[in-house]
């Protein structure tokens, strides 16, 4: 390819060819990136033909890009043709120091057509597996690593990875991402993506892929090099581009994932998206108690089933049992309880209160032990599901597609967020007097992802949706509550105290399950508590082993959290105490913290350590054998006020011959 444009800072060579693909040079550490290596490929467009047919259009080539110098940067523009005609985007380039930024300004399309989606800059400044001795971090549950190098997995996750690094299983497109950057490295040197506008974007990702599953119903070998791989995906505003898209790329040398998880915290300070705990306790202090505070679920079949559906049946009496037992017997000096039940109908209603457990006095003396207790007391609310086997059934408050339909499916997230602050407050001040409630969990409405809504009753961008969410929290702390849900995403930090659902689980794509790092807790971890996902909680038995999930949690200066059967407490008990013993006490001295690193110790991720801003640094080993002079399944704590500790989780067989 001929260069036909190259701009230059005192760190950064942009070199444009003639197919409008570009590359960057970095200076001072002899590193490219280059465009995409497999097609040569600037920019893909996405769009819905007048006909309803869905077209994809391949931008770029020799004769199809047109440049024209513009400030400290170039604007590019990308034509093509389709079946339905003549398309076109307008990007931009721009250089300054050791950032390159780039735009995508304006989108043509053939006449009746509507947008779909931009793809740019597409598939560039990717790796190759093998030849690149690096990583991709991606915002993927907390975090993950796509390495290009050797890798050190067990058997059985070895053959995962190199099997389906070639199936379709490679290529990803990321709908909900935890935070709007990613980055590479490759011996030592390398970037990270920060996107500037982010209410209508998603991901996609190569990990480690040739691309194999476009050639094999020919019999054919896929003739691309295998690579790793990022690149946004710039999703349309109500069929258009509606407004100017932009990145931009911050190179480094010696960069790892921590730097590039602390480049994107500086943005989500600069835009307002990480409000720290501290700062949230001065309006709200009970968040103290969530200081190591196990999250413990207590499930009463509510919401799946109506109150007093047979095999259910519970008092409250019983929860004060539990309660009783947390802070007496078991001796637990912190606790955040999360009751499942105590509602007399199902999501999007909730009250009047079910009395059929036992007078509702009964519950509100629960909150009550709570309280004396020292722990934190919540009920499972949610506005934002329509059940079709309930009674609590509007067609009109649910979410309407661009052809007029009620959305399919998702049952538990149909309601409109327009209406999450109306539904909620009939409800929730009665809740909160009655009982004296300090914390609201509200579930299937958190997460990143933002929606469009075309009911002509309460349309919504994607950006009004993020304010109709902003606009329910902050109802919410009006009422004097924490809040939290389920899943948590970048923007809406500013406004969780916690949030299960930040890492993977079983439905995980297996390839990016491999090598998990807490890149959102990097940024994120002294602005909420970000407990691990509900389908990896320490009560389920597919996915990370109980003693690992001890460790990894530990690890990460958060507490455990367990959903479990009110009536499976004592099954439950003794794993409740151990992890406690273990994680109460360091997790709660980190609560306000800054995580300032992560490191794997060894090259296999056995042995990982965390440092936080108080001086606390925590070391595990998840191997079953010592290493690093730590025991197998042990751990080391130190800066701890009370000095330091260690310990290990020692377990075995018994067995007795002769006896039964």
């Amino acid at each position: 390819m001929d260069e036909i444009k190259r701009l230059e800072s005192d760190d950064l060579i942009l070199r444009i060819f003639e197919t409008g693909v570009f590359s960057a040079a970095m200076k001072h550490a002899d590193c490219e990136w280059g465009p995409d290596p497999w097609q040569g490929v600037p920019c893909r467009l996405v769009f819905q033909a007048s006909g309803g047919q869905r077209c994809v259009a391949d931008l770029g080539g020799a004769d199809d890009v047109t440049l024209t110098g513009e400030g400290d940067g170039v604007r590019l523009d990308y034509t093509g043709k389709s079946a339905h005609g003549a398309v076109s985007v307008t990007a931009w380039l721009g250089l300054k120091g050791n950032v390159l930024s780039a735009a995508v300004r304006d989108v043509h399309l053939p006449e009746g057509s509507t947008l779909v989606s931009v793809e740019y800059p597409f598939r560039c400044f990717h790796l190759r597996t093998g030849e690149d001795r690096g990583y991709l971090a991606l915002p993927n549950g907390e975090g993950c690593l796509v390495p290009t190098g050797p890798v050190k997995l067990g058997t059985t996750a070895f053959w995962c990875w190199e099997d389906m690094a070639h199936s379709a299983r490679s290529h990803v497109v990321e709908h909900n991402p935890a935070m709007p950057f990613y980055g590479a490295q490759k011996d030592g040197a390398g970037y990270t993506a920060i996107l500037e506008t982010t209410d209508d974007f998603t991901f996609q990702y190569l990990i480690n892929s040739d691309f194999q599953q476009a050639f094999d119903a020919e019999g054919r070998q896929s003739p691309y090099d295998q690579i790793a791989c990022a690149w946004p995906t710039w999703l349309s505003q109500k069929g258009k581009l509606g407004y100017e898209r932009r990145m931009r790329f911050e190179f480094a040398e010696n960069l790892d994932y921590v730097g590039m998880a602390k480049a994107y915290r500086k943005e989500a300070i600069a835009r307002g998206h990480l409000v720290t705990l501290r700062e949230k306790a001065k309006e709200r202090p009970q968040i103290d108690r969530l200081a190591g505070a196990p999250y413990l679920a207590y499930y009463a079949g509510y919401p799946h089933v109506p109150p007093g559906y047979p095999g259910f049946e519970h008092t409250y009496k019983q929860l004060g049992d539990v309660v009783d037992d947390l802070a007496g017997a078991m001796g637990l000096k912190r606790a955040f309880v999360h009751f499942w039940g105590a509602y007399s109908v199902q999501p999007p209603g909730c009250l009047p209160f079910d009395t059929a457990p036992g007078p509702v006095d009964d519950l509100a003396e629960v909150v009550s032990q709570c309280k004396k207790a020292g722990f934190l007391f919540t009920l499972y609310n949610d506005i934002s599901a329509q059940l079709e086997e309930t009674d609590l059934w509007f067609p009109e408050l649910m979410w309407k597609t661009a052809n007029g339909k009620v959305r399919e499916g998702r049952r538990w997230s149909r309601t409109c967020s327009s209406q999450y602050v109306d539904l909620l407050a009939r409800h929730m001040p009665e809740v909160v007097e009655t009982l004296g409630v300090e914390a609201a969990y509200v579930d299937c409405i958190n997460s990143g992802r933002m929606e469009e809504c075309y009911d002509p009753e309460h349309p919504l961008t994607r950006t009004e949706d993020r304010e109709a969410r902003t606009a329910f929290y902050q109802y919410v702390h009006s009422l004097g509550l924490i809040f939290g849900g389920e899943h948590a995403g970048w923007w809406n930090a500013a406004e969780l105290e916690y949030s299960n659902g930040v890492g993977a689980c079983s439905n995980t794509n297996p390839l990016l399950r491999q090598f998990p790092v807490p890149l959102y807790h990097l940024v994120f971890h002294d602005a909420l508590i970000p407990f691990c996902h509900a389908g990896d909680d320490y009560t389920v038995t597919e996915g990370t082993a109980f003693v690992d999930k001890v460790l990894r949690d530990l690890l990460r200066g958060i507490p455990p959290m367990y959903f479990l059967n009110l009536w499976d407490h004592a099954k439950w008990r003794q794993k409740i105490l151990d992890s406690y013993a273990v994680m109460s006490d360091p997790v709660a001295a980190v609560l306000y913290d800054e995580m300032l690193s992560h490191e794997r110790v060894t090259d296999d991720q056995m042995v990982q350590r965390t440092r936080f801003a108080s001086g606390v640094e925590i070391t595990v080993n998840f191997d079953e054998i010592e290493r690093e002079g730590l025991p197998g399944k042990g751990y080391r704590v130190t800066g701890l006020d009370d000095g330091p500790r260690q310990g290990a989780f020692v377990g075995r067989w018994t067995t007795i011959i002769g006896k039964t």
